[in-house]
């Protein structure tokens, strides 16, 4: 049996008995995007996700019921990504972490201690555009309308958007 404590929870510790963790990090400065990245990633995973406590000025989206998958998502810029793994990167959980932000070799000092996945893209900057068109409420980036669009299982649209660090 596998009994995993999630990082931040004092008052009363959350515990995930054979379970997968997954989560989503969006940083507080893009709080107002909540109701509309929720919409994306049920469109994506086909769960509903509600936020939890913050952490390190990060909002984790969790989702309902039975997930199988030992991933954290963080979406953000650059620099509040890198904040956050420098000062969180041994306690968090999971195994495997999918940033999408620009420069995406800044991560790869934090390839020796999880699997870190970037965007795969021709230039080191993430275009952002208008959401509304594409019917989501939230500036997306090409990899996040990639990740969407990409056909077959979570794991084959991760491994088809995103490279993985070494």
């Amino acid at each position: 049996m596998q009994i995993r404590v999630l990082p931040g929870y004092r008052q009363r510790r959350l515990l995930l008995l054979s379970c997968l963790i997954m989560r989503y990090l969006l940083h507080a400065s893009q709080s107002s995007e909540i109701p509309a990245r929720q919409l994306y990633l049920y469109k994506v995973f086909h769960l509903y996700f509600l936020p939890r406590r913050p952490e390190r000025n990060n909002i984790p989206l969790v989702p309902l019921g039975k997930c199988d998958l030992d991933i954290l998502f963080i979406t953000g810029h650059t620099d509040k990504v890198k904040d956050y793994l420098e000062n969180m990167i041994q306690t968090i959980p999971e195994e495997t972490i999918v940033i999408t932000s620009c420069i995406g070799s800044a991560f790869k000092e934090f390839a020796s201690l999880k699997k870190i996945f970037v965007p795969k893209q021709k230039t080191p900057l993430c275009v952002i555009h208008n959401g509304e068109p594409y019917g989501f409420g939230f500036q997306i980036s090409d990899p996040e309308l990639d990740f969407y669009n990409a056909k077959g299982s979570i794991e084959n649209k991760l491994l088809s958007v995103y490279d993985c660090l070494t």
